[in-house]
């Protein structure tokens, strides 16, 4: 019989657990179950998954942050959970995570799209919430707007944002994201989402099309004198696509 190896964030829950001073039960009695019965798998030896449900970690949330001497944070239960863990797929995620997204109009996935054009859907508001990893305030909704994403996004998608200095975040090479830049003076402003490269010692913005006319990378350096100021102000989390 072959013999299964229990995986590391079955481990990582059962020290969560006993960090919190609750009880299996007690868990599962918070979590709406009536048995520990019915989450005893997780913290079994034979559980071997590389992670935990996302509508499983998102009920465990509000029953084991906060408890303990050493308190339980709500990072350490979102690590067990899948890389990316949204309302859409947890259903049972807290009021507060569930709260819905503002639609702030959109983005130009293509060449930049001056603020006056993106920001006039800004007090729309999605029928979704964001991923429980950050605060929900911090998120919000983009429109793309052109094809030089259609790879990952494609015209008329909405992409997940987090705004990367209020949520604390680093922004690596080859995070998606969204970028500004300010020309004549700070009087023009214009946005752009593109794949952010970091190449001797300045950013360079690349398409990821299929179309040929958005092919090219746009280069940004110390003396584009078109380009007053460029930053990036958020980081593309993930794509939501409507199917009609």
């Amino acid at each position: 019989m072959e013999e299964t190896t229990q995986s590391a964030v079955s481990r990582q829950l059962a020290d969560l657990k006993n960090r919190s001073g609750l009880s299996i039960r007690a868990i599962a009695r918070a979590m709406g179950y009536q048995n520990a019965s019915s989450i005893q798998r997780y913290f079994s030896q034979d559980y071997s998954k590389p992670a935990l449900p996302a509508d499983f970690v998102a009920k465990l949330l509000p029953v084991l942050t906060g408890k303990g001497e050493q308190p339980v944070t709500r990072d350490e239960i979102l690590a067990l959970a899948p890389e990316s863990i949204t309302d859409l797929e947890a259903a049972h995620a807290s009021p507060q995570a569930a709260m819905p997204l503002d639609i702030k109009g959109q983005v130009a996935a293509g060449l930049w799209m001056e603020a006056g054009l993106f920001e006039t859907d800004a007090t729309r508001k999605a029928t979704m919430a964001g991923d429980l990893r950050y605060p929900n305030e911090y998120q919000y909704l983009l429109e793309i707007n052109g094809e030089s994403l259609n790879r990952i996004a494609r015209d008329g998608d909405f992409v997940l944002c987090l705004d990367y200095l209020e949520a604390g975040i680093d922004i690596r090479s080859g995070d998606l994201a969204v970028v500004e830049r300010s020309r004549d003076g700070g009087h023009t402003i214009e946005r752009t989402a593109k794949r952010i490269i970091h190449r001797n010692g300045g950013i360079e913005l690349r398409p990821e099309s299929d179309d040929p006319r958005f092919q090219e990378p746009i280069i940004f350096n110390e003396h584009d004198e078109e380009a007053t100021e460029v930053r990036i102000i958020a980081k593309i989390l993930s794509v939501i696509r409507q199917i009609v």
